[in-house]
């Protein structure tokens, strides 16, 4: 594994999305590098608890429509992502789709004992998570409820009655929506339990501050660079 440059990947990334664009307020920041930090390990590390626990998470920000910069926020991490070996799902897809994105994200390491493991992980980013969910959609909420879960095995029957088997499913999400459209889009009876009990709802009421002028130093392009090799010396970590 390479060399870490960085005493903390995290309170780096804080430092440099601070430098150039500060208009998301911190809160949202410091849990998309978080969320950033689980795309990058999937599957491949785990704490020892009752029973393996993955770092997957579903990271929702929410806040009022325009005034909190969720989107931008959001894609500060995206650019990080993208520079590493992450499956990313489409941001707008059918239940049937997905499913065959996530069985097709199959991937392999081998374990610090020496074993081969084979994972299916994959990373969903949504900067609107209506889009994503569809309004009142129960059965892709059931769903992503079983696939916090890593279950070692996920089954799907197919409409030709045929079963796709996903091998250690692994799925990490980060989106954005506003409140009002929680309430919309999903059932009643799934707030408070179910799929909003496996997530963490980030919420913000403005925007940091504001920033006239977003532009990148040159101490901060360096900091840039920096981040991206310790991210993929984290996506290296093992067991």
């Amino acid at each position: 594994m390479a060399d870490r440059k960085l005493d903390d990947w995290l309170t780096s990334y804080m430092k440099y999305t601070e430098d150039w664009n500060a208009e998301p307020p911190a809160i949202y920041r410091q849990w998309v590098g978080i969320s950033t930090i689980a795309s990058v390990l999937q599957r491949k590390c785990f704490m020892v608890w009752e029973r393996p626990i993955y770092p997957n998470m579903f990271i929702i920000l929410t806040g009022p429509s325009g005034k909190c910069r969720k989107g931008t926020a959001m894609r500060q991490g995206l650019d990080f992502i993208r520079g590493q070996n992450v499956k990313l799902a489409a941001t707008s897809t059918t239940r049937e789709s997905l499913i065959r994105q996530i069985r097709l994200a199959v991937d392999s390491h081998t374990t610090p004992e020496g074993k081969l493991q084979i994972h299916c992980s994959i990373t969903i980013f949504s900067e609107e998570l209506t889009v994503f969910l569809g309004f009142g959609n129960r059965q892709l909420m059931s769903d992503l409820g079983d696939w916090y879960d890593c279950s070692p095995q996920w089954k799907y029957m197919t409409k030709n009655k045929g079963i796709d088997l996903i091998v250690n499913i692994w799925v990490n999400l980060i989106g954005a929506t506003t409140p009002e459209l929680i309430q919309s889009t999903m059932p009643r009876d799934a707030i408070g339990g179910g799929l909003t009990g496996r997530m963490i709802f980030v919420h913000a009421e403005r925007k940091g501050k504001t920033v006239i002028y977003p532009m990148k130093s040159p101490e901060g392009l360096e900091l840039e660079k920096v981040l991206s090799i310790d991210l993929e010396a984290i996506s290296m970590l093992l067991g």
